[in-house]
């Protein structure tokens, strides 16, 4: 068996989110999983336009300082962190200190039997 790395690389990532970001997959294209997955990199000071979807989601900051806001609620972040950002709500990451990237981590709401 074979160690798969992957590492964010901007030149194959794409403008997403508006093209107020960086975005790229980071699980290995052949990788089956019960979640969607994503690199977010800000390459300088701006912000990841606020937006919300239907299912809960987690950001892991790597590298950078910034704040993040989540309905309306507006805390610091750098690399360590991590944000929990619950189905519904209006979410934006702001980059103070480039570069600012972070993985997301997001799947489909959970429905009762």
């Amino acid at each position: 068996m074979a160690v798969t790395v992957q590492r964010f690389d901007k030149s194959t990532a794409h403008k997403a989110h508006g093209g107020t970001i960086w975005a790229a997959p980071f699980l290995p294209s052949d990788m089956e999983a019960p979640f969607d997955s994503a690199w977010g990199y800000l390459d300088e000071p701006g912000a990841l336009e606020p937006h919300s979807h239907p299912s809960d989601e987690i950001y892991f900051v790597f590298q950078g300082q910034g704040r993040v806001v989540v309905a309306g609620e507006e805390a610091p972040v750098k690399m360590g962190d991590v944000i929990s950002i619950p189905a519904g709500a209006e979410h934006s990451i702001i980059c103070d200190t480039a570069p600012l990237m972070w993985a997301a981590v997001w799947w489909k709401p959970q429905t009762d039997n």
